[in-house]
C-alpha cells in the first residue's frame, strides 16, 4: 500500500525554507529588498520613490537659493550677490537635471525654466533636453 504522507527530499525542504521569505514579500510595496545585505539596502529604491526624493530635495535647494538671491538683490555687497547668483544657477541646473517624478513636477520645472529664461543659459540646451526626456518618460508611464 502507498504511503499516505508524501516524502520530501532535503533539497525540496531547503528550497521551500529559503523561498518562503522571498515569496511572502509583496513586490513593489516593500522598499527593502530581500536580496541586499544591511549595508547595501540604501542602494536600491523604486524609481518613483527615488525621483520623488531627489525632486523634493532639488526643489527645496532651489527655493532657498532663490530666496537668498532675492534678499541680496540690490544690496551693498555685490560679491555676496555674485556668489548667491552662482549658487542660484547651480541649484537651477540641478533642479532641471533631476527627473520629474510626476506631471505636476514637470509643470513646475517648465514654469521655472520659462521664468528663468533657461534657454539663454550655458546649460540651457541640456536642460531643455532633460525636460523633453521627462515629458516622454511620464507620457509613456501614463499610457
Amino acid at each position: 500500500m502507498a504511503d499516505a504522507h508524501p516524502k520530501l527530499s532535503r533539497r525540496a525542504l531547503l528550497g521551500a525554507v529559503f523561498a518562503a521569505p522571498v515569496l511572502s514579500r509583496h513586490s513593489g510595496l516593500d522598499p527593502e529588498s530581500t536580496f541586499f545585505a544591511d549595508g547595501e539596502k540604501d542602494r536600491w529604491m523604486p524609481d518613483q520613490v527615488r525621483h520623488d526624493k531627489l525632486w523634493t530635495r532639488a526643489l527645496a535647494h532651489f527655493r532657498r537659493a532663490e530666496a537668498t538671491l532675492a534678499r541680496l538683490e540690490g544690496g551693498p555687497d555685490e560679491d555676496a550677490f555674485g556668489r548667491a547668483h552662482e549658487a542660484f544657477n547651480a541649484a537651477l541646473g540641478r533642479l532641471v537635471a533631476v527627473p520629474a517624478p510626476d506631471l505636476e513636477a514637470l509643470a513646475a520645472k517648465i514654469e521655472i525654466a520659462v521664468a528663468e529664461e533657461i534657454a539663454e543659459l550655458s546649460f540651457g540646451p541640456l536642460s531643455l533636453a532633460q525636460l523633453a526626456r521627462d515629458a516622454r518618460r511620464l507620457a509613456a508611464g501614463a499610457a
